[in-house]
């Protein structure tokens, strides 16, 4: 018979859960590159909401200093040949891409891992018609596309948001097709439907849940690539409006002409912001999926 002095001990030598304060320390001592990659991105959004009360000037503004003055007190990043002050612009210029790249991976990616996950479980015509769009898609040239966007819509944001999520829509379908086929053929739902266990229950209370954190991940290192595709097309003169605080207009035309003649300071911070916040998007994505693989974990 067991005593209540045994059962006491009993319960006092099972390990207590750690709590959340610890687990999470631990997670960030484990993933430093995360850690900064989480800070760089929790920056821009904070710059992208926050960003016209934190600009010391008007980002459109012209002759708030002397033209292509360098870096100073007054103007820490210097000022462009319109004489507009850098920081400023590299701060507003985080609003469009926050805009741009969020809206257009969250709408995209939402929809593109829906078709993904409905593809890889229930296969058959439906993974046939869905895999071959995507196929017809990536032979499509991209940016014959967006130009029949720009003569439909006009060129601006919305024009970019509709291009990028296009373009997510299908990047990370396979992936999630993928992780699904394997999830759908997995001992845990057989035995679900040994119990007789419907498929549309199947589908949203097992397999569902198992790879929507793959999908997190996929969004968060969408984000690079978004920001990237923003930033390209504003170089080229063919993304948002002229004269639009963005990092991809203050690194083209004629900034990027006087930077050849010693004037670095006028691409070079924009470039420094782009190469940043992908940098911390891509770091994020690695280590959420080092933390939610659990082929990954230590």
């Amino acid at each position: 018979m067991v005593t209540a002095a045994e059962t006491l001990r009993t319960f006092e030598s099972v390990p207590r859960e750690r709590p959340r304060l610890v687990r999470l320390a631990r997670l960030a001592r484990q993933h430093p590159a995360g850690v900064f990659g989480l800070v760089v991105m929790a920056c821009f959004v904070i710059l992208g909401v926050f960003g016209p009360a934190i600009a010391p000037y008007d980002p459109r503004e012209l002759r708030v200093g002397g033209v292509l003055e360098g870096p100073s007190r007054a103007h820490p990043f210097g000022t462009n040949a319109l004489g507009q002050d850098i920081l400023s612009r590299v701060i507003a210029g985080a609003r469009i891409s926050l805009i741009i790249s969020f809206t257009a991976v969250f709408v995209g990616g939402t929809i593109g891992s829906f078709l993904g996950i409905v593809s890889g479980y229930y296969g058959r015509w439906v993974d046939y018609l869905i895999q071959r769009s995507g196929e017809a898609w990536a032979a499509f040239p991209s940016i014959v596309f967006y130009f029949m966007l720009i003569t439909a819509f006009g060129q601006g944001v919305k024009t970019i948001i509709i291009a990028i999520a296009i373009g997510a829509l299908f990047g990370g379908s396979r992936v999630l097709r993928s992780a699904t086929m394997v999830e759908a053929r997995s001992t845990y739902v057989e035995a679900a439907r040994a119990v007789g266990a419907s498929e549309a229950r199947i589908f949203f209370r097992h397999v569902l849940p198992n790879v929507l954190p793959l999908t997190v991940v996929l969004m968060s290192t969408s984000l690079g690539g978004a920001i990237l595709a923003e930033s390209a097309l504003a170089f080229l003169g063919i993304g948002v409006e002229p004269g639009t605080p963005s990092w991809g207009i203050d690194m083209s035309g004629e900034n990027l002409t006087v930077a050849r003649l010693g004037y670095w300071h006028v691409v070079v911070f924009p470039g420094l912001a782009i190469s940043l916040v992908v940098l911390g998007a891509n770091l994020l994505g690695d280590a959420l999926r080092d933390i939610w693989d659990p082929r990954l974990r230590r």
